[in-house]
């Protein structure tokens, strides 16, 4: 007949309620004993206060040996000090408030440049007010949208005429920059 055993059928067997401590040699309660799951009983060979006093001791020893392997951790780990990370921190946030104003710059120009022409304005107020009678008959907000959108990393629309329409906000809030390609199958 075959027996195999399992980690609670090893447990039972060679559960007593003392364990003798290997450093003081002190037979002591099993819970003075931490525990550790690859020991036959299920408990370490070294009871806690043997354990405590050689942390204590090697502590004591090699006073950097924490600060040691903190450093190893970090090297090998890739981590930052925290000045490291502050240092980080204030360089992207002016790298983040730079291609900002750039981007705003950008916008800036385009607007200087901009025409409206007669079309565009006539088309813009019809779609204003579609837009109002839209929300009176559903009872929901809509938003005038551009076709093809202002700013677009394949694409960017023109703010006339020719780009409006007069969409549920929730879609349009939804899309954003996207190109109206993805709603009808296309890729962008």
């Amino acid at each position: 007949m075959n027996f195999l055993f399992d980690k609670r059928m090893q447990l039972d067997l060679f559960d007593n309620s003392s364990k003798t401590c290997y450093s003081c040699k002190q037979t002591k309660v099993k819970l003075e004993f931490h525990k550790h799951k690859e020991m036959r009983d299920g408990y370490i060979n070294l009871c806690k206060t043997c354990f405590y006093d050689g942390q204590k001791k090697r502590r004591l020893e090699n006073p950097n040996s924490r600060k040691q392997e903190r450093d190893r951790l970090r090297d090998r780990l890739g981590h930052m000090t925290r000045q490291e990370y502050f240092a980080k921190r204030l360089l992207n946030a002016k790298g983040r408030k730079a291609s900002s104003n750039q981007y705003a710059h950008r916008r800036r120009l385009k607007l200087e440049k901009f025409e409206f022409t007669e079309l565009d304005q006539f088309v813009f107020n019809e779609a204003t007010n579609l837009k109002e009678l839209r929300k009176e008959a559903t009872g929901f907000d809509w938003h005038i949208d551009h076709i093809v959108p202002l700013n677009h990393k394949n694409a960017c629309g023109l703010h006339n005429a020719y780009n409006f329409q007069v969409v549920p906000a929730k879609w349009n809030l939804t899309k954003r920059h996207s190109n109206m390609n993805k709603y009808f199958g296309g890729e962008i």
